[in-house]
């Protein structure tokens, strides 16, 4: 049924009239349309006469999408188009299918796929703890998700499932990358990092350097191995007393067993060094770019010459480098003077204002308000406090105290500032100098992620009290930092200039609006603005139907 305008010429003039018309078939079954009702000329109609049948008529439709605008109630808006995307991207990578199908076996009674990545989606909107995620989930609109159905119980139980089949969903998740990327995984960058315990933690919390500046504050260590695109391939949880150069062969085990990855370059720093693990890597042919330590090794002190003659300007790397060769072992010296400059200026003026509480310290002792002994602890701290007290040795005179300069060693460090070395056994023809330099500062990419998990994804500070709990924590939040980089990828591609955060901010503006209409309850998202579908036209992800869901009242 449907409104036409005719038309027809009276004594040289046209006048248009509104018919309601219907289409049908005849017996033949050929399309033929009828008019129903004549509602007059146009230029004569009266239009409240029409709205009042139009009133009359709505009593009787079924039809949520016609009803009065009084009648229309918007019960709540929550999040949608990031949770859109997300969920997109799950299923693109079949995380999904991948935990499902290792735990066929299990004889699980619910659905521990979707509770993951309930966990998943949280870390990247609001990330809280698992009670959280119970409060969370009501601002949210997840598809196809059975609210219903995920509670806290559930939630936990799901953890330790997932922790089962680590192994085998990080296997088929790297397949899934490479497929999806086409990537020749030629480089692998290995790092380390430590996550902090609030209270004693569980078996994995043990005492050990922190990388947070929590030293007071057990911890674990989490080994992460991405990429060259920044994307997690494998990652594990150790005690939080592992030593870093323990953790370099058993990871190189896990890539050539797990993910056949062999031959490619595998690039770590300075902290993994030791002769152990470098004889390790030349007897299984894999190639590496590692960083050596500047100071107390024999290949350092080799390396160390004063002046800076036979460095070569790279422009393009803004570095200053130096090659040098001992047999098959490439050496490259780097040197970044803006580096150098800065790292001087703020020894100097730490040095001043040392100078400056030190000279308050001997006004007061001459006073007679400290002793010789807190005099000379309180100049101490004043060093430790702005790291000076390896170059200078204080002394307590008659007149207060003295510090004594090491020349020797301060001169060494002004020649080491703003330098690194790097030790390979890639030839000349295999890799030149500037790409070797720049492949080892891929590890940027790598200090990028754990910077992302521990502070948007709030890896730590961790509150689970058992082993398995605390894996599958940070399992969950390794996932997130995937999706996320996912997101990341696909915008590069398309050339938005845009972070996966704030893609993700600018989708979660796109709200699902749960209404009611008539004799059903619809879902309805708001307008679908520009730079949003821009978005979801990188990620791939199809532009969203007005109405998303329609369910009637009963």
């Amino acid at each position: 049924m449907y409104t036409r305008v005719s038309r027809k010429r009276e004594k040289g003039k046209t006048y248009e009239y509104l018919q309601l018309c219907e289409a049908y078939r005849n017996k033949q079954g050929q399309p033929r349309t009828r008019t129903l009702m004549n509602l007059g000329r146009l230029d004569q109609l009266d239009r409240s006469k029409i709205d009042a049948a139009v009133e009359a008529l709505l009593a009787y439709s079924t039809n949520p999408k016609i009803t009065r605008v009084s009648d229309l109630e918007h019960r709540d808006a929550s999040d949608y188009g990031d949770m859109l995307a997300l969920v997109h991207l799950w299923d693109r990578l079949g995380l999904a299918d991948s935990i499902r199908r290792h735990l066929r076996d299990k004889k699980v009674c619910f659905e521990v796929a979707e509770l993951i990545k309930v966990m998943v989606l949280n870390r990247l909107s609001d990330p809280l703890s698992k009670l959280g995620v119970m409060r969370w989930l009501p601002t949210v609109y997840i598809p196809d998700l059975r609210r219903q159905e995920v509670t806290y119980p559930h939630l936990l139980r799901a953890m330790d499932y997932l922790v089962e089949i680590k192994e085998q969903v990080e296997k088929d998740l790297y397949c899934e990358l490479v497929g999806l990327f086409n990537l020749e995984v030629e480089v692998v960058l290995m790092d380390l990092t430590s996550c902090y315990f609030e209270g004693e933690g569980p078996g994995l919390a043990q005492w050990g350097y922190s990388r947070d500046r929590r030293p007071q504050r057990k911890q674990i260590v989490l080994a992460l191995v991405v990429t060259k695109e920044g994307l997690p391939v494998y990652h594990e949880v150790l005690p939080g007393n592992t030593a870093d150069v323990t953790t370099l062969i058993p990871t190189v085990d896990v890539l050539r067993g797990r993910f056949r990855i062999g031959r490619c370059i595998l690039v770590f720093d300075r902290g993994m060094v030791s002769e152990e693990n470098l004889a390790y890597l030349d007897e299984q042919g894999i190639p590496y770019i590692v960083a050596i330590r500047r100071r107390g090794t024999r290949e350092s002190d080799e390396l160390i010459s004063k002046g800076l003659r036979g460095f070569v300007e790279m422009e393009e790397l803004g570095l200053r480098v130096k090659e040098k060769k001992k047999g098959e072992i490439r050496y490259i010296l780097c040197h970044n003077p803006e580096v150098a400059k800065s790292k001087r200026g703020t020894r100097e003026e730490f040095f001043k204002k040392a100078q400056g509480e030190i000279d308050k310290l001997n006004r007061r002792f001459r006073k007679g308000q400290l002793s010789p002994q807190g005099l000379y602890h309180k100049a101490m701290e004043v060093l430790q406090h702005y790291h000076l007290e390896r170059y200078f040795c204080p002394e307590v005179e008659r007149r207060g105290v003295i510090l004594y300069m090491d020349t020797e060693l301060l001169e060494r460090e002004h020649f080491l500032e703003g330098k690194f070395f790097l030790r390979t056994r890639l030839s000349a023809e295999q890799m030149s100098t500037a790409d070797v330099i720049r492949t080892y500062k891929g590890l940027s990419e790598i200090e990028r992620a754990f910077r992302i998990l521990k502070d948007p994804l709030k890896l730590r500070p961790i509150f689970h009290w058992t082993d398995r709990r605390v894996r599958a924590h940070v399992m969950i939040c390794v996932l997130a930092y995937l999706l996320q980089k996912v997101m990341g990828i696909y915008c590069q591609r398309a050339n938005l200039k845009l972070s996966p955060q704030r893609a993700l901010g600018i989708l979660s503006q796109l709200k699902a609006i749960r209404s009611r209409l008539g004799n059903q309850t619809v879902v309805l998202t708001t307008t679908v603005e520009d730079h949003m579908r821009q978005i979801l036209h990188a990620a791939q992800i199809p532009i969203p139907e007005k109405v998303i869901q329609s369910q009637l009242v009963t």
